[in-house]
């Protein structure tokens, strides 16, 4: 008995196999596009760390927080109000008319938020009896799905695409017991961060470090500045990804373009 699940074998193997194989490709010759999800506390230097790249086009989901790169890397910056504005800029960029090489979604926790508003609001006009501010499992049914389609498309841009966010901490355990373990992560709903999880290449967790430098002169007091660390190696506290093989556990005041730079040997191009 033939098993229903095997396809049946199309008559015109030969443009099958003259169409498949147009398309194989070795790894080496396909394009050369870095994915990043960048997250951590607010105030963590997210929106600097992503404007280090060149050519890139700032995507401000509500953020604001540019302040932090106007007078130094001055990118240029898209705001986002609406659900519309955002699908705007997407169609925007793959028209490919355009100077940018790369784009910086900053960041995803906003872009849930004002996702919600939108449902909300579409539900709110539909039926006038539902409570705008008590999303029922269908509207989260639809954030969800709304924003997988948004983060897949725009990860499928002929561009460098970083994503931010802020971090959400999941406490598991019994606190008598003293066995509580902490494991830190974007702030998103579980079905939206796992899509963001597999779209991107690198998973960076930003946090700030107080380092204590030497003093100059014999006698002097120990200078303190912090610093901003990106970890991306294995971690069982906080997740984070490095598909890229980076090779170390951290970055140290994080450079994207320098870090791609050193991935791809200079040559992002192809």
């Amino acid at each position: 008995m033939r098993n229903r699940r095997q396809p049946r074998r199309s008559t015109d193997i030969g443009d099958i196999k003259t169409r498949v194989e147009r398309k194989v490709r070795p790894a080496s010759k396909l394009p050369k596009r870095f994915r990043a999800l960048v997250y951590g506390k607010s105030n963590t230097l997210k929106t600097r760390t992503v404007s280090t790249l060149d050519d890139m086009l700032l995507i401000d989901v509500n953020e604001e927080g540019t302040d932090s790169v106007r007078n130094d890397y001055d990118p240029n910056v898209y705001r986002v109000y609406y659900w519309s504005d955002l699908t705007d800029v997407y169609w925007y960029l793959q028209s490919g008319d355009h100077p940018y090489k790369a784009v910086a979604l900053d960041g995803l926790t906003g872009m849930q938020e004002l996702c919600m508003k939108f449902v909300l609001g579409d539900e709110a006009a539909r039926d006038a009896s539902r409570d705008p501010d008590m999303p029922s499992r269908g509207v989260w049914g639809k954030v969800g799905e709304l924003m997988k389609t948004q983060i897949v498309n725009f990860r499928n841009l002929p561009m460098h695409v970083i994503y931010t966010a802020l971090e959400r901490k999941k406490i598991t355990g019994d606190e008598e017991d003293e066995d509580v373990e902490i494991f830190t992560s974007p702030a998103l709903s579980p079905s939206i961060s796992g899509t963001a999880e597999r779209a991107v290449g690198m998973i960076g967790y930003m946090q700030h470090r107080a380092v204590y430098l030497k003093p100059q002169e014999k006698g002097g007091k120990r200078r303190r500045v912090v610093r901003t660390r990106m970890y991306v190696g294995p971690s069982e506290t906080y997740l984070t990804k490095d598909r890229y093989h980076i090779g170390v556990d951290y970055v140290e005041t994080p450079n994207l373009q320098a870090l791609i730079n050193n991935i791809y040997g200079n040559n992002e191009g192809g």
